[in-house]
């Protein structure tokens, strides 16, 4: 994984397999914020189901969005 170069990044995409954290990616804007955080779910869409996927957007410590919106939603 790559080693962001930003001190502070304003916003953050997370993403989650089976609980754990596998990707952390920095985003200066909202606008790309959001396409990260819309290709991230796009990806796991297309992954194994066996395995619960998760992503996250985050300005700080702040939640901004989230996928799937329910655990319902991931089964």
């Amino acid at each position: 994984m790559e080693v962001s170069d930003m001190k502070n990044p304003p916003f953050c995409v997370f993403t989650y397999r089976d609980g754990q954290q596998v990707l952390a990616e920095d985003v200066e804007t909202d606008i790309a914020a959001r396409t990260r955080f819309a290709s991230a779910i796009d990806l796991c869409r297309t992954r194994d189901d066996a395995h619960a996927h998760r992503v996250e957007l985050r300005a700080g410590s702040d939640l901004l969005d989230s996928w799937p919106l329910s655990l319902k939603d991931s089964a």
